[in-house]
């Protein structure tokens, strides 16, 4: 990917805005909302998980074991906000022999028989689960094959070429952890300011996509590690780097935002002019009511 990840975010501009509140309070108030979704995020997360189990258990010789592989294996799911994904893999089992569509679409209506209130869809690699209190998790049926994980291959309804989805875990933890553990803390704010900024579906920022955003902008960086000034790195940074496509580590794709088409696409414009209008907005915030809003109705 292009550009450089390294070096910080200046805080002249945004001393002369915010005169109401100093960086100390800016990063108390911070603390606050991370508390809130983390209090949140972990009941409800974990009882929708519980009950799925439930509905995709499977009789006599199939066996099935969720490996989390989205936001909740990074720990940086928020309510509401997270593509919560947890890979639904099929060891000795009569699933195995399907096609993925089939996989999918009986999972779905299990999903469906237990849960019959609940907005249950299908797509072309996994059953996505929406509940009424914003959450929203997708399950991805795999394959344990002798040489490792195989989900399904987009458009061709077929097992996909091995998979590491560990990689990018490991990624986002060695950068975590050279930045004092506050990465991790970041993505979780900018999920919700990017929900709160964002309100038209068609422009939402993928969760996998703003993890790798964070990867990127985080690598090499050589500024305050204290949550006001990483959430501003974040957000300044990301106003320029979602105008190119990222490199999906995994396997799983070719780019972790290939959603959004290819670089400078009108899409992807709209992305960068939603996380300047994030910077924008958290500059001029001169209350801590302000700076709350922002991120969390």
């Amino acid at each position: 990917m292009g550009g450089s990840s390294g070096g910080g975010y200046s805080g002249r501009r945004h001393r002369t805005v915010q005169q109401g509140l100093s960086d100390a309070d800016i990063n108390k108030c911070l603390r606050e909302l991370l508390r809130e979704y983390n209090e949140q995020e972990r009941e409800a997360i974990n009882r929708h998980l519980d009950v799925l189990r439930d509905s995709l258990e499977l009789t006599d010789d199939d066996v099935i074991r969720f490996i989390f592989g989205g936001s909740q294996s990074k720990h940086t799911a928020v309510n509401g906000l997270s593509d919560v994904d947890a890979l639904a893999i099929i060891n000795d089992s009569s699933l195995s022999g399907q096609s993925p569509d089939t996989v999918i679409r009986q999972m779905a209506e299990r999903i469906r028989q237990r849960l019959p209130q609940t907005n249950v869809s299908t797509g072309d690699m996994a059953v996505t689960i929406k509940y009424s209190n914003g959450i929203e998790i997708q399950i991805l049926p795999a394959i344990r094959t002798k040489s490792g994980v195989r989900i399904a291959d987009p458009g061709s309804n077929r097992w996909s070429n091995v998979v590491h989805p560990e990689r990018f875990a490991q990624k986002l933890t060695q950068v975590n952890q050279a930045n004092g553990g506050r990465v991790i803390p970041t993505v979780k704010l900018m999920k919700g300011l990017a929900n709160q900024e964002i309100r038209s579906d068609r422009d939402q920022i993928a969760g996998y996509h703003m993890e790798s955003l964070a990867i990127e902008a985080f690598r090499n960086y050589r500024g305050t590690k204290d949550l006001n000034s990483m959430v501003r790195r974040f957000a300044d940074f990301s106003s320029r780097a979602v105008l190119k496509p990222i490199v999906d580590p995994s396997g799983q794709s070719r780019y972790v935002d290939g959603y959004l088409g290819p670089a400078d696409s009108p899409q992807r414009q709209r992305a960068a002019k939603a996380f300047q209008g994030m910077l924008n907005k958290f500059d001029a915030c001169k209350t801590e009511s302000e700076l709350k809003k922002l991120f969390w109705s």
